[in-house]
């Protein structure tokens, strides 16, 4: 305990990793062997702050003396950043008018991860993406279309009609049993067989 004290007294804040390397002592003796916390109990040590890293305010920071600990900080959609959303910024600052699928296959990402891990949800609350507009996609629904920079949002579409979806049906339909005319075959009857 007396080389954790001098190590925190010459030292401080320091986080368990620290005290280790500084303390001359494992980090499995810190960790399991509850020494940091029986220190807490008997006003030895006290948490001074929280270090934040990409998942959060998660490593205590300790300093010697009594007191009340610092309570541990909440962790917002602002304060949220990893080497992915640094990628996907990276992209959309090269490339405009992208969705997620399109991003994830030009900074090598998941297209899963950034849908689940809601990148792009923090990126646009902390200004540093916008929705630069609004794709159909092949079912008819609006998809986002990201460019890079705080900027104004682009308004959401409305949804589809009863009718326009049957119309988008009808023409898929016609496509697939080959009743409707190919853009080739389009443009060989305007120009009469001529080329």
């Amino acid at each position: 305990m007396q080389r954790i004290l001098a190590a925190l007294w010459s030292r401080s804040p320091l986080s368990v990793r620290e005290i280790a390397v500084h303390a001359c002592v494992a980090l499995t003796t810190l960790e399991g062997g509850s020494y940091l916390k029986k220190m807490r109990q008997m006003g030895l040590i006290r948490v001074e702050g929280w270090l934040k890293n990409h998942n959060g305010f998660t490593t205590p920071l300790y300093a010697p003396g009594s007191g009340p600990d610092c309570p541990r900080p909440k962790f917002m959609t602002e304060d949220r950043d990893s080497r992915g959303m640094a990628r996907i910024v990276a992209v959309l600052k090269s490339h405009d008018h992208l969705d997620y699928r399109e991003i994830a296959g030009i900074a090598g990402i998941s297209a899963n991860t950034i849908k689940n891990a809601r990148y792009m949800e923090s990126l646009l609350a902390q200004g540093r993406v916008h929705i630069s507009g609004w794709r159909r996609n092949r079912r008819g629904g609006p998809c986002p279309l990201y460019s890079a920079g705080d900027g104004d949002n682009a308004a959401r579409p409305s949804s589809l009609t009863r009718q326009e979806i049957m119309g988008r049906y009808r023409e898929r339909q016609k496509v697939l049993s080959g009743v409707a005319i190919s853009l080739e075959g389009q443009l060989k009857s305007m120009l009469g067989g001529r080329r």
